[in-house]
């Protein structure tokens, strides 16, 4: 039934400082950004009346998969609390080189982060490194560095 997958979406609440994140931080490009106002399917889709939102689609130049940042104007964002033990929480995980380097200039850029790179052992063997970066809404994004000899075996 399910073609493929297509995106991911988060509701942030300031769309210029989410793209700071996302593209330049990252390293995500942006395809599009547009104006989303008054029209039916919208409000019949998203459950709301007289929606207006900016919507920007990003991408890794190397692969399909997409991003879909919202920024609702109306109704206007409401922020509320993140955890990553609430239920319906989610997080992006990026395959990254260097995970000591990209938290360092994640650091450097200001950004938070849950804890620095800790090593992820499975059955023994250190199979990976990682952190979970948190986005300006404090959305976690987690970076990891897998290890391919562990990987390979």
């Amino acid at each position: 039934m399910i073609k493929r997958l297509h995106h991911h979406g988060f509701t942030v609440s300031d769309l210029e400082k989410s793209l700071a994140f996302y593209r330049d931080l990252l390293g995500l490009e942006v395809l599009r950004v547009s104006e989303r106002r008054n029209l039916p399917s919208y409000n019949a889709i998203l459950g709301f009346e007289d929606v207006a939102l900016t919507v920007a689609l990003l991408r890794h130049p190397a692969g399909e998969f997409l991003l879909e940042l919202f920024q609702y104007l109306n109704p206007p964002v409401e922020k509320r609390p993140l955890s990553n033990h609430f239920a319906g929480a989610s997080h992006l995980a990026f395959e990254v080189k260097d995970i000591d380097g990209q938290y360092a200039r994640l650091r450097s850029a200001g950004y938070r982060s849950i804890s620095p790179p800790v090593d992820v052992i499975r059955e023994g063997k250190k199979v990976a490194r990682a952190f979970y970066a948190l986005d300006p809404d404090g959305i976690s994004v987690e970076l990891f560095e897998e290890f391919a000899d562990v990987v390979a075996s």
